[in-house]
């Protein structure tokens, strides 16, 4: 590994007011944009995480693919950052902490086989860890319970296989699924261009485990208990697909998906875990405002005594779009806009140690420099949200 020798120039975008920049505290707002001045890189976004002291590390991946990791302060100010060798590539978002250290996983070539990156913010390293041989072209990486995770992978021989990871990071089970038979070249492009379709979860304390993954033409969403044994389907056919789900509590949860050329959101649904259902019976209502080629999701935010659930997508017109409900009722409550001049798009959500809310998302600068966002809302302009 070596450091990175990019210098990056951190631009502050703080909405209209009167504050000194110098003087504000974790809990006030940033907007940060990182560019890079020495060479003309693009980066995609794929994840953030707060670190213990309230900072913030973000994973990337380069124009080329290769992996990209930002450490930034919670004053959104740039600490260190990272780039891996060419060839540890195709990072995945999912980034998990156990104690003091943060992990991800990437794929390592010639033969995309699946590695667990540790990330030591103190000294500044990441190193490969472990390498899971068997289990090449990694798609989804996620949380089932603290210590516990899942792994979604492609075999062109066994088609998709999901994997729960185990504390200490050793794989417990493996279940492959539907063989979904493509060349290298071609599963090497889906999954480049497909990633942010793929993933995977669990609810209910991990008794019901889910993955959007490829099975037969399409992504589908598959349920299993937990111990990876399919118990039910969302199905979907040609470029139908679900774009996100987010557990909202009492066994309900928050979708985002595409059906028949048109965007949809369903901000409370009961899953039907034991049957297969059809992808156009999830209800919810019509997003007419969001640029569906870009990805929509959705948080769970507490603030004081009250948590809302936050859904986010890109607008035709560029910016994010922040939409508050209340946990308790399922109503709208507040809407919010985020952006300008430059195209945003959002790339997660997630609330902060001090009730606030971080927005992570790719801006677009003059047309073409694809660059990292970092937008902090702090709990006190929450509550005037709201």
């Amino acid at each position: 590994m070596r450091s990175s020798i990019y210098l990056f120039i951190i631009l502050f975008l703080i909405s209209a007011c009167d504050e000194d920049i110098v003087e504000y505290n974790s809990t006030e707002k940033f907007n940060s944009i990182f560019d890079n001045l020495s060479e003309d890189i693009n980066y995609t976004p794929l994840d953030i995480i707060e670190t213990n002291e309230g900072g913030y590390l973000v994973l990337s991946k380069l124009a080329n693919n290769t992996i990209f990791v930002l450490k930034v302060s919670n004053r959104g100010d740039f600490q260190w950052s990272r780039q891996l060798e060419p060839q540890y590539v195709d990072p995945i978002a999912g980034l998990v902490q156990q104690g003091d250290k943060y992990y991800f996983i990437a794929a390592t070539n010639p033969n995309a086989t699946s590695t667990l990156f540790e990330i030591n913010d103190l000294e500044q390293k990441i190193e490969p860890l472990r390498t899971y041989d068997s289990y090449p072209n990694p798609l989804a990486f996620n949380t089932i319970n603290p210590n516990t995770y899942l792994l979604l992978t492609y075999n062109d021989t066994t088609g998709m296989v999901l994997s729960k990871i185990q504390d200490g990071f050793a794989m417990e089970w493996a279940r492959r699924f539907d063989t979904v038979k493509l060349t290298d070249q071609n599963i090497l492009t889906f999954r480049r261009t497909k990633k942010e379709e793929f993933f995977v979860g669990a609810y209910n304390s991990g008794s019901v485990l889910y993955f959007n993954g490829l099975r037969g033409n399409s992504l589908n969403l598959t349920y299993t208990n937990d111990q990876g044994i399919q118990s039910g389907l969302i199905e979907s056919q040609a470029q139908d697909k679900i774009n996100s789900i987010t557990e909202i509590g009492s066994g309900l949860l928050a979708i985002n998906y595409f059906y028949n050329n048109q965007s949809y959101f369903v901000n409370s649904y009961s899953p039907i875990v034991q049957d297969t259902v059809e992808i156009e019976f999830l209800g919810g209502g019509n997003v007419r405002d969001r640029l569906s080629i870009q990805k929509a999701t959705s948080a769970v935010i507490p603030v004081g005594n009250s948590e809302y659930l936050v859904n986010a997508y890109t607008t035709l017109d560029g910016r994010i779009k922040l939409n508050f409900y209340d946990q308790n009722s399922g109503d709208l409550v507040a809407i919010k806009y985020i952006g300008g001049i430059d195209p945003l798009a959002v790339v997660k959500i997630a609330p902060t140690q001090d009730e606030g809310m971080i927005i992570l998302s790719k801006i677009t600068l003059a047309g073409t420099k694809e660059r990292i966002n970092i937008f902090k809302i702090p709990k006190e302009e929450i509550l005037e949200i709201l």
